[in-house]
């Protein structure tokens, strides 16, 4: 098993706290975590994918996640 810390920003710490450590198993990936993570997010209100940082480096889905990483959870961006 492994740790992460994961912070969540803008309506997401406002709907989920600013951050939570999660335990998961080793072969744990982004797109797990983000699994992991979307029923307490619907529950919360929100509907929209995040976009996922770790260690602040935008992350792949398929990124394997390693212990004592720190994971940035936020709402999709747009430029203008």
């Amino acid at each position: 098993m492994k740790r992460v810390l994961v912070k969540f920003i803008s309506i997401y710490a406002e709907k989920m706290g600013k951050e939570k450590v999660l335990e998961l198993e080793d072969s744990a990936t982004v797109e797990d975590l983000v699994n992991i993570l979307s029923s307490e997010l619907e529950k919360a209100g929100i509907h929209v994918k995040p976009v996922v940082f770790v260690n602040y480096r935008f992350a792949s889905e398929k990124q394997l996640l390693k212990d004592g990483d720190e994971v940035l959870v936020m709402p999709p961006f747009a430029g203008g």
